[in-house]
């Protein structure tokens, strides 16, 4: 079997990244006495498995270069969700490593389902006929009152204005401090969600593709308001992550896995530096073990809470349908045996909660679920720009590895993101400015999806300047 150039980058730079991880987790994160993060002894075959597993996957499995924004998605969940999981689980609660590894093995069998279905081809979701002009003025008509609505609940309530929202040792009291003011506000709950996860990182994609700055900047607002609200940190680098996403997708003759696995290393190496050289667990506390490391640890504390033990859903509002009072959510019985008691929230990842409610088959009916939004996020590059879209769909991915996919869809927009890029409307010919330049740009870059290898290698060569084949 001939390995090309390509699949010898990232087969290195995964396994340079994967390395450099362990070597943090034991360093730092697990070691300064973050909540459930601790370090045990476990056999060296088991961290060899998620090695061999790792160089496999990312070199054999995974597509080489992002021609779907279902691509996009992939490498991200790889990266910040399966890598953490193969080698840091077995260090959460006291269940024994092989029993762990079995685990570990259902978890390396959901993802490579996930990536298989993947393949399939891409669906569109039903659409209206929409002018772009239209989308344009109803996509800032909702998120301007939503953004002028949170900001003002987050002056006229009890939350303390002096609370400096950068200290990481208060963020936790004033989101639930947030959270009690919001119990009166329901609706704008649910608004705040849909603002964070789908209107603003779309209005400031949206700005950032077509430069009209007032859609960048209506987005950057959105989330200024929610980190006024509740001092959720992702909403300040968000932008950072969409601008990335966008950016390498815009080149498809480069890899996105390998530039993305490049800059999660020096993440990675730069935290480490901080707190070994400077004391500063300031970009660990707030990026590594936020992003990467805590996904590892709520996989292995749902394993051990709910092994044997599933739910089946008992703990969501579909029970009232038949007359029963919701059980105490899974996130809560989570942090009871992990953490402060039964009041700390200990949200999982899709698979994570998945597995709480059905236990193993929940890792298959997670990753067909999701599979199904990715070949529908694929879909919508008929209608919108390429490189939004994959901005999009590698948000719902990192989304994914903090929450359930029941969750996403309503809770954090999935589904508001998906109908407002199949109403995407093509800009008139005749419409000035860079719209019409942008968005056509942006589709010439993206590779067909509905193309054959042929035609896929000419698009890619035409795009990079040279010809095809």
């Amino acid at each position: 079997m001939r390995i090309s150039k390509t699949q010898t980058a990232l087969l290195i730079a995964c396994l340079v990244y994967a390395a450099m991880l362990k070597w943090s987790y034991s360093r730092v994160e697990g070691v300064v006495g973050f909540p459930g993060m601790t370090t045990r002894d476990v056999p060296v075959v088991y961290s060899l498995f998620g090695f061999v597993v790792i160089g496999w996957v990312a070199a054999f499995v995974l597509p080489r270069r992002a021609t779907r924004p279902s691509h996009v998605a992939l490498w991200v969940l790889f990266l910040t969700w399966f890598v953490p999981c193969l080698l840091l689980t077995y260090h959460v609660g006291r269940l024994p490593p092989d029993v762990i590894f079995r685990f570990v093995l259902g978890i390396t069998g959901a993802f490579l389902i996930l990536t298989l279905l993947c393949r399939g081809r891409p669906l569109t979701p039903p659409r209206l006929r929409i002018e772009h002009t239209a989308f344009a003025i109803g996509l800032a008509a909702v998120t301007l009152p939503l953004t002028v609505a949170v900001f003002i609940v987050a002056r006229q309530t009890s939350l303390d204005p002096t609370t400096s929202l950068f200290d990481l040792t208060l963020v936790l009291a004033r989101r639930l401090e947030a959270r009690s003011v919001m119990a009166d506000h329901v609706l704008l709950g649910y608004g705040m969600a849909t603002l964070g996860s789908s209107l603003a990182p779309i209005c400031l994609a949206y700005g950032f593709l077509t430069r009209r700055h007032v859609f960048t900047a209506l987005g950057a607002a959105g989330l200024l308001s929610l980190f006024v609200m509740d001092g959720t940190k992702s909403n300040i680098f968000l932008p950072v992550m969409l601008t990335g996403f966008m950016v390498l997708a815009e080149r498809p003759g480069r890899s996105f896995g390998l530039a993305l696995a490049l800059g999660l290393t020096a993440l990675v190496a730069g935290s480490m530096y901080m707190w070994l050289a400077q004391g500063n667990l300031w970009l660990s506390a707030l990026l590594v073990r936020r992003m990467i490391v805590a996904k590892a640890m709520t996989m292995g504390a749902y394993f051990e809470t709910f092994r044997g033990a599933p739910v089946y859903m008992k703990d969501t509002s579909l029970v009232n349908l038949f007359g029963m009072r919701p059980a105490v959510d899974k996130s809560n019985l989570v942090g009871e045996v992990f953490g402060a008691g039964i009041e700390e929230n200990w949200n999982g990842s899709t698979w994570a909660e998945m597995y709480g409610d059905f236990g193993m088959p929940g890792l298959l009916i997670a990753s067909v679920v999701m599979a199904l939004i990715l070949r529908c996020y694929d879909g919508t590059t008929k209608r919108a720009p390429f490189p939004l879209v994959c901005a999009m769909a590698g948000y719902g991915a990192y989304v994914w590895g903090e929450t359930a996919v029941t969750t996403s869809i309503l809770t954090y927009g999935v589904l508001a993101t998906l109908v407002l890029l199949s109403h995407y409307g093509q800009p008139r010919i005749d419409e000035a400015g860079t719209m019409a330049n942008a968005t056509a740009t942006a589709q010439t870059r993206a590779p067909s999806i509905e193309a054959g290898p042929e035609m896929l290698a000419g698009e890619v060569g035409a795009a990079l300047g040279r010809p095809g084949g």
